[in-house]
C-alpha cells in the first residue's frame, strides 16, 4: 500500500539531466523541472514522440519566480526590469517550456482555475480528442509556496500539509497497448450550492449510480461534509487522497495518477475487484472537480 505523508515526507524527484539539457536546468525553476520531467517521461511510458496537444493546468503557476519577479520591480524603483524574470513567472511558461523541448507547434493551453485547475485542463483534452486528435498531453502541477498566496487562509485549515506535485498523462482516442484504463467523464463545477447533488447527476449523465462507484478518491473542505459524502457513497468505499499527495490546489491529478494504478493493478489488496474509481475533489468548498475512470472496455 502506498505510504501516508506526513511532515518528514519529502518530495520523490528524478535526476532531471536525463530530462532536460543542464543550460536549460539552470534557468528553470522546481515547478518547472518537475512538470517537464514528468511531461517527457509520460510520453516515453506511452512510446509517443509527439503530442498532438498540450495542456496544462496548475493554480499556482511559476509562483516562486512570480514572487522573485514582484521583489525585482520593487527593487528596482520604477526603473527597468529584465523581461526574463517577467517571462519566466508566468502561469503558461511551463506549458511553453514543454514545447519548446519537444519542439512542438500544437495546441498549447493553460487553465488556471485555483483547485479545477486541472479538471478544467481534462476536459479540453477529452474536447480535443471528441475533435479528432489522436494523443493530447495533460498535467496538472503545482509548487509549494506562501508568502503570495497562503492556502492554510483561503482554505480555513491550519493542519493541512502543503506540498508540491506534477501529474501527466497521455489522453488518447484510440486504444492502446500499454493503456489498461478508461477515462469515461470529466467535470469542472464551480459556485455549487450542493456538491453531492452535482456528482449524482455527473454520474447519471454517464450512465451511472452511486451504487456501481468501487471507490471514492476525495478530497474535502472539511471534516463537516464527510457525513453526506459516506451517505451518498457508502463509508467503506471511501479514502482521503490528500493523506497521500499533501495539498496543493491540482493533487487531484495525482489521484487520478492513484486511480490509474488501482484499476491496472488488480485485485485491490482492500477492495474487491475495482472497475470504476471516482476522484471527487471539493477542496475548496464552491468547487467541485470530478473524474471518473473504469477498467478498459475490450
Amino acid at each position: 500500500m502506498t505510504k501516508n505523508i506526513d511532515s518528514s515526507s519529502e518530495l520523490v524527484t528524478p535526476d532531471y539531466s536525463e530530462f532536460i539539457p543542464a543550460m536549460d536546468r539552470r534557468r528553470m525553476s522546481h515547478v518547472q523541472k518537475m512538470s517537464i520531467a514528468c511531461a517527457l517521461d509520460c510520453l516515453q511510458q506511452a512510446k509517443i514522440e509527439q503530442a498532438d496537444a498540450i495542456i496544462v493546468g496548475t493554480s499556482m503557476g511559476c509562483c516562486i519566480n512570480t514572487k522573485n519577479f514582484l521583489d525585482k520591480i520593487l527593487d528596482a524603483k520604477e526603473g527597468p526590469v529584465s523581461p526574463t524574470s517577467f517571462i519566466v513567472s508566468t502561469h503558461n511558461t511551463i506549458a511553453g517550456q514543454i514545447a519548446l523541448l519537444m519542439k512542438n507547434h500544437g495546441y498549447n493551453m493553460t487553465y488556471t482555475q485555483n483547485s479545477l485547475s486541472y479538471e478544467q485542463s481534462l476536459v479540453d483534452a477529452i474536447l480535443c480528442c471528441a475533435e479528432g486528435l489522436m494523443n493530447v498531453l495533460v498535467g496538472g502541477t503545482d509548487e509549494e509556496e506562501d508568502s503570495i498566496y497562503n492556502m492554510r487562509a483561503r482554505l480555513k485549515d491550519d493542519k493541512i500539509l502543503e506540498t508540491s506535485g506534477a501529474s501527466f498523462f497521455i489522453v488518447s482516442n484510440t486504444k492502446s497497448k500499454t493503456g489498461a484504463v478508461n477515462l469515461i467523464d470529466a467535470g469542472s463545477f464551480g459556485l455549487v450550492k450542493n456538491t453531492y447533488e452535482t456528482a449524482v447527476e455527473f454520474l447519471q449523465a454517464n450512465n451511472t449510480t452511486a451504487h456501481e462507484i468501487d471507490i471514492v478518491l476525495y478530497a474535502l473542505s472539511g471534516k463537516s461534509s464527510l457525513n453526506e459524502l459516506k451517505s451518498v457513497f457508502g463509508a467503506e468505499k471511501l479514502f482521503d487522497y490528500q493523506e497521500i499527495t499533501g495539498t496543493y490546489y491540482t493533487n487531484s491529478a495525482f489521484a487520478m495518477h492513484y486511480a490509474i494504478d488501482i484499476l491496472s493493478n488488480q485485485p485491490h489488496p482492500i477492495f474487491a475487484e475495482v472497475k470504476t474509481v471516482l476522484v471527487y475533489n471539493n477542496l475548496i468548498p464552491e468547487n467541485l472537480g470530478l473524474i471518473l475512470l473504469g477498467t478498459k472496455n475490450e
